[in-house]
């Protein structure tokens, strides 16, 4: 039989070969065109994700962002810790984070361009934020999280994933069935096997990058976020939208929400780690 660990880079490897990510394990830089696109205001009102990890957060805490991007997660939380080191193998997303922490001001965050296996960073929080996913040896990263800080580690994941969120949509409109990301069954069975029993939250707002997800939309709306999902403009397409509405919106007092976005919620998974050591 084989491990939970093996069952992971299966997954993780058959989502590759279908082509639904890039080999992460290339040292390229695979976010040169979609850096800009992270990049949020770190003086924003704080969402829910937000709120929930600064519950676990110190003021005296080195607060480590691993694969952390233009510092969607970390920047906001500059307030709350004495320091912020991302780690941060890709040069366009360490980029906007330099831009958006010297645009907002904040003074104790720090850049480290190492990738995250190679690191000698330490901290008393590590947090990584959707990177998972394109991990295929999951173990040793998971491990290196836990023995690179004192205190406590944070993942937060989506379920279904980023890239399986429209799963559903395509089914229904294509009968497809996309090969699915690596994701939240596959990562707790391995730290399951790995002897963590993490806590698990499960965060009730929608993905932040379809703000559609939460409802309220217009007909014209609704067609044209499908649509964009589909990255389809073309009348064939849209007739089949609108030949599939019910199936793909419920219709609600203040508008149309998307079906299968409804179920999509952020997964914030969290252990401590008591001075510990993982082998």
């Amino acid at each position: 039989m084989s491990s939970a660990a093996e069952r992971y880079a299966a997954v993780h490897d058959a989502a590759l070969a279908a082509g639904r990510f890039a080999d992460h394990r290339r040292r390229t830089d695979h976010w040169a065109d979609l850096a800009d696109q992270f990049r949020l205001d770190p003086h924003r009102p704080w969402d829910k994700n937000l709120h929930a990890i600064a519950g676990y957060l110190q003021p005296t805490d080195v607060l480590l962002d691993v694969g952390g991007g233009a510092g969607r997660v970390s920047l906001p939380l500059a307030g709350q810790v004495r320091e912020v080191v991302l780690v941060e193998p890709s040069e366009s997303m360490r980029g906007q984070f330099i831009a958006s922490r010297d645009g907002a001001g904040i003074t104790n965050a720090r850049v480290s361009p190492d990738w995250w296996m190679e690191s000698d960073e330490t901290g008393d929080v590590a947090v990584t934020s959707d990177v998972v996913y394109f991990v295929r040896d999951i173990v040793p990263f998971l491990a290196k999280l836990h023995n690179s800080a004192s205190r406590r580690v944070i993942i937060c994941i989506w379920r279904p994933t980023p890239g399986d969120m429209d799963n559903e949509l395509r089914r229904v409109l294509y009968d497809e069935q996309p090969t699915p990301w690596p994701g939240l069954p596959e990562l707790a069975a391995v730290m399951w096997e790995m002897g963590l029993l993490p806590d698990l939250e499960v965060i009730p707002q929608p993905p932040w990058w379809i703000p559609e997800a939460a409802g309220g939309l217009s007909e014209i709306q609704a067609v044209e976020l499908t649509m964009g999902r589909l990255e389809h403009d073309d009348e064939p397409t849209r007739a089949l939208i609108e030949s599939n509405f019910d199936r793909l919106f419920e219709r609600r007092p203040d508008g149309l929400s998307p079906r299968w976005l409804s179920g999509a919620r952020e997964v914030m998974i969290t252990w401590e780690t008591n001075g510990t050591r993982l082998d």
